[in-house]
């Protein structure tokens, strides 16, 4: 090999990176707009946005008046329940949503159940239902329900979507596991009256 057969060699090297290099800097601004849309999904007319629901999680704390709850023990099942979803956030943050809204679809079931307010078994019913069964006792807010609502699109947007499952960051998913605990906690109190 002589020295020109050497300095092909280098070139033809390190030509792909320079490439590379040279396009990550000449599409820096595209790049960083392409990351932003990840918390932001649109699919012809179904649009969801992780923010939005971060956004009504944080409206229902600030209406939610602050009131003394009286310490009560959490249910293990809840504590597990709650512990698996954590941990799935930063091992698989697709399950842990999925995870996250199927305890949360439980919690509704069950309060619907205590209440003793749909002529069928909660069960058997949507959690679409269920929602609307709530709301129409007088048992969640306007803001409940849209929040609710939000839960449940993006979760069937992940588990129905593979783009959408693989594009979820630890951040979003930490962000739905901890609404749909407080949420699961919060429909965890609600009693049937008299």
């Amino acid at each position: 090999m002589d020295w020109k057969q050497f300095i092909i060699g280098i070139v033809s090297n390190l030509a792909w990176p320079a490439v590379a290099i040279i396009f990550l800097l000449i599409f820096k601004g595209e790049i960083s707009k392409i990351v932003r849309r990840i918390a932001h999904l649109k699919y012809k007319d179904l649009e969801l946005n992780f923010e939005k629901v971060k956004q009504h999680a944080e409206e229902l704390h600030q209406e939610m008046p602050q009131q003394e709850i009286p310490e009560e023990p959490e249910s293990p099942a809840l504590l597990s329940l709650e512990d698996q979803i954590l941990d799935a956030v930063e091992r698989a943050p697709s399950a842990a949503v999925l995870l996250a809204w199927s305890g949360l679809e439980s919690a509704i079931a069950s309060a619907v159940s205590r209440l003793s307010i749909s002529p069928d078994s909660p069960s058997y019913r949507s959690p679409r239902h269920n929602i609307d069964m709530l709301l129409k006792n007088g048992r969640l807010s306007k803001t409940h329900e849209k929040l609710l609502n939000e839960m449940r699109i993006l979760r069937n947007k992940i588990a129905h979507e593979q783009e959408a499952m693989l594009n979820i960051t630890q951040e979003q998913a930490l962000n739905y596991a901890t609404t749909a605990i407080d949420l699961m906690k919060h429909l965890e109190q609600y009693q049937r009256l008299g």
